[in-house]
């Protein structure tokens, strides 16, 4: 039964929107973080610091780049 269901997923995928699209950035960029901070920290223990710095920023870059796009489209609309 549950072979089926995720061979069922790549045939028919469950629709994702709205807040759940934003929802789902978050472990993306998370993820994302972590294994770029493993690689270029020197100590271990650096990491998770790092990693939750990098992650905020991204999130916080990505809100500010969406907010001028939509002004922008707002403007010349």
């Amino acid at each position: 039964m549950g072979m089926e269901l995720l061979q069922s997923l790549f045939v028919k995928p469950i629709p994702v929107t709205g807040l759940g699209r934003l929802g789902m950035l978050l472990p993306l960029v998370l993820s994302i973080s972590i294994v770029y901070k493993t690689i270029r920290c020197d100590r271990v223990s650096q990491i998770p610091a790092a990693s939750l710095f990098l992650c905020f920023t991204i999130l916080v870059c990505m809100g500010l780049i969406g907010v001028f796009l939509l002004a922008m489209f707002n403007l010349l609309a």
